[in-house]
């Protein structure tokens, strides 16, 4: 069966190929799918702005977790790098959403590499998630900030190591409201 599939593969491939008009097809459709692609990017951080606007309009922190936990799980991660983007700290959006290996963007404090993992949770956050994330830091030799609108347990903070910070509740809502001193203070203060 497998042998099928490659001789209809190579047979496809050998028709594109040989074809002009199939090869312009195929050309016209990698272009096409280029151009839309980033588009949903683009889109994500455009909304992440509208929700940052929307959030800092609602009056209670209840309110504001609600909001937090609907929203889209990739608006979310934009949320969190334009929040530290608008305060002036500098960021690496990630290319893609999937397959980004547990690293949901980049910022450099001081000039060191920070890496940001975002998780919406409801309830208590799994300690697994932040001792997976912590070992992630440790092979890429840099700290990290593990942002999450969950409830932190004390498993969830002997699991964050040396090299992670927990951002949550409050000091997740002062973050996304542009005021990033208190998260820099515990990245360096862990640095």
């Amino acid at each position: 069966m497998i042998e099928n599939v490659f001789s209809t593969v190579i047979a496809l491939a050998e028709a594109l190929i040989s074809d002009p008009f199939l090869l312009g097809m195929g050309a016209g459709i990698a272009l096409i799918a280029a151009w839309f692609w980033p588009k949903k990017k683009r889109w994500r951080v455009k909304s992440s702005y509208r929700a940052l606007k929307q959030l800092n309009k609602m009056e209670s922190p209840a309110q504001k977790f609600a909001y937090l936990r609907k929203v889209d799980p990739f608006v979310f991660e934009e949320m969190i790098l334009s929040s530290l983007k608008k305060a002036g700290v500098e960021i690496k959006r990630n290319k893609k959403y999937t397959g980004d290996g547990g690293i949901d963007g980049k910022i450099y404090i001081n000039g060191r590499l920070i890496l940001i993992q975002a998780k919406r949770y409801a309830n208590h956050i799994d300690p697994k998630h932040v001792r997976e994330f912590s070992e992630l830091c440790h092979r890429h030799k840099s700290f990290g900030i593990f942002v999450h609108t969950g409830k932190t347990g004390a498993k969830s903070l002997g699991n964050s190591g040396r090299n992670v910070v927990i951002v949550s509740g409050q000091k997740l809502l002062s973050m996304l409201d542009g005021d990033t001193s208190e998260v820099k203070e515990l990245v360096l203060i862990k640095a």
